[in-house]
């Protein structure tokens, strides 16, 4: 058995605040460059949808991994409170638009599930 690695805290908090340094300056690039450069028409719209893309990358996996982790094909890893919360969510969503009732609905669900 290996000893865990100690970090510093400096280490640690020079990294997170770096980062937070590059992810805002590149998050308000577009606001400081001329109007010429910014992007526009499919790019434009494109940009629209990254940020339910990197949500679904951070969620994908945690409520596919009941399913997948299951024997076979076996039907415990869909009655998991992760996979039919996120059903849950997504049937209020798909019925009422609304995205605070989705949450509402996959928290609640997932709250009395687990």
């Amino acid at each position: 058995m290996t000893a865990p690695i100690s970090i510093p805290a400096f280490d640690v908090w020079t990294t997170i605040l770096l980062l937070a340094l590059v992810i805002v300056g590149l998050r308000n690039t577009f606001l400081v460059l001329p109007r010429d450069w910014q992007p526009r028409g499919t790019l434009e719209r494109a940009l629209r949808y990254a940020p339910l893309a990197a949500l679904v990358a951070l969620l994908a996996p945690e409520i596919l991994q009941p399913i997948l982790r299951a024997p076979g094909f076996a039907w415990g890893g869909f009655v998991d409170p992760r996979v039919l919360s996120a059903v849950a969510v997504a049937v209020v969503s798909r019925s009422t638009r609304n995205a605070l009732a989705a949450l509402v609905s996959g928290v609640a669900v997932f709250f009395v599930l687990s």
